[in-house]
């Protein structure tokens, strides 16, 4: 029979790999993609806390179950070492229980490993949909950058039809001066919009990491001097007198 573990993952795994099927075309559903995949989280990290609660009440089951026997196996020990033969269906009983306590220690056994796996599986899906969580919040960030600057940009050209329609009333000299206004607009947002593309296509690290990146590299470059000093201290001192 499936367990009720198995399901819940089966459940949740299908949620995820259907969220990373689907394409959002615009950002607006882009987040809502984002906001399902919190919620599959939000499921898988359930999922995995209750595998694991079942995983250990079966270990802790397994051991009472082990500390028990090893009980029994020294009161048999015991009535089998006595020389009073009368006592040895005692020795029987126990010998059964123990054999009862042996299919038990099986059964659990086999529940304890099934939960584990669960708990494996659900976490090795945890971080990689929290990695994919991770990649589509970046990219949300990019695409908002690069709606505002498309936006700009949209609004620049409307700006620049309007004037050129509005230049038609106008003489020839009005017609140059507003035609090189709306050029030098036109190259203003361009230039703009270019910048802001290159920053978004350079930018791969957010300034929260870069600043983590950084504090990783100057904790291992201290380290690496305190193992230098170390050996420097531990190579002047004396060799050890032979007795």
């Amino acid at each position: 029979m499936t367990s009720l573990f198995e399901k819940a993952r089966v459940a949740v795994l299908g949620k995820m790999h259907s969220l990373l099927d689907e394409v959002a075309n615009t950002p607006d559903a882009y987040k809502q993609r984002i906001r399902d995949l919190e919620s599959a989280l939000a499921d898988l990290r359930a999922a995995g806390d209750e595998a694991t609660g079942t995983r250990n009440g079966y270990q802790r089951n397994i051991s009472k179950l082990q500390a028990n026997q090893a009980n029994q196996q020294a009161d048999i020990d015991l009535l089998l070492g006595d020389d009073d033969p009368t006592n040895d269906d005692a020795a029987l009983r126990l010998q059964l229980d123990m054999e009862d306590v042996t299919a038990q220690l099986e059964s659990l056994g086999t529940l304890e490993a099934e939960a584990n796996n669960n708990r494996v599986m659900l976490q090795e899906a945890v971080d990689k949909l929290e990695m994919k969580h991770r990649t589509m919040v970046a990219g949300l960030n990019r695409i908002t950058l690069a709606a505002a600057a498309s936006k700009a940009k949209n609004r620049a050209s409307s700006a620049a039809e309007a004037a050129l329609e509005a230049s038609n009333a106008a003489d020839g000299a009005s017609i140059d001066s507003i035609e090189a206004n709306i050029n030098h607009e036109k190259d203003v947002a361009d230039a703009r919009f270019d910048r802001v593309f290159d920053n978004l296509q350079s930018d791969d690290t957010s300034p929260e990491e870069a600043a983590k990146l950084a504090r990783a590299k100057a904790a291992l470059q201290a380290r690496r001097a305190q193992i230098a000093t170390q050996a420097t201290e531990d190579a002047k001192l004396p060799a050890p007198a032979n007795s």
